[in-house]
């Protein structure tokens, strides 16, 4: 009984080694043809420049190269804006709150004008 089963186990083995040598074309050639179809301006919804390439946007043709208005044709003009007002003089500094005692440095001797430093150099 074991010499059955190395003969058996010999037969499964060269069967693998056969195997394991036969390659096997399971590839399947397909021809595919494309086709290539460009957009062309006769389709679109206003059709063709005058130039046969363009496609027109409104049908006028308004973006074509040497589109030339119609008599009648107003352009829109440049809007005429308002020169910049002139400033008028500046208000007068606001007086503080309390007088010039309300101030940091108090007042000068006047007690109108308020110090800018402790000295009074303004004074």
């Amino acid at each position: 009984m074991d010499t059955s089963i190395i003969i058996v186990l010999a037969i499964i083995l060269l069967a693998l080694i056969i195997l394991n040598n036969i390659k096997i074309d399971n590839s399947v050639t397909t021809t595919t043809t494309t086709i290539t179809r460009k957009a062309n301006c006769s389709q679109t919804i206003f059709g063709c420049c005058p130039n046969g390439i363009d496609s027109k946007i409104d049908h006028l043709g308004t973006n074509c190269p040497g589109y030339n208005p119609g008599p009648g044709y107003l352009p829109t003009p440049n809007p005429v804006l308002p020169p910049n007002p002139i400033p008028g003089p500046s208000p007068p500094p606001k007086k503080p709150i309390g007088g010039c005692a309300g101030t940091r440095y108090g007042c000068c001797p006047d007690n109108i004008k308020p110090k800018t430093d402790a000295n009074g150099s303004n004074c």
